[in-house]
């Protein structure tokens, strides 16, 4: 009986722990001159980053950001570009999601 106690005890915190999921992310993707990875960070400036680049939840977000770049930008043939990265998301009880706890 006190190993079933411990074993819940242990396996309860699990069982609230979020879960790790991949999640897609957009960016306006642009060619600069002596760097090969250069983003938009706003509509008038880039980055050298993906870290500074201007993330959108969709590809319909990103392209309304694209359509406001300024001529400068434009000049360097701006393009959106899937990327992901891993977080940790809460389940909830309309929406289970399975993955890895985190």
């Amino acid at each position: 009986m006190q190993r079933l106690l411990i074993l819940l005890a242990l396996l309860a915190p699990a069982a609230q722990a979020g879960v790790l999921i991949n999640s897609p992310y957009w960016v306006i993707a642009l060619d600069c001159p002596n760097n090969p990875r250069c983003y938009a960070s706003s509509n008038a400036g880039y980055t050298g980053s993906l870290n500074g680049a201007r993330r959108f939840d969709d590809p319909a977000q990103a392209g309304k950001f694209m359509n406001s770049l300024t001529s400068s930008l434009r000049g360097k043939s701006p393009r959106i570009e899937q990327h992901g990265e891993q977080r940790c998301v809460e389940p909830s009880s309309d929406r289970p999601i399975n993955g890895r706890p985190c």
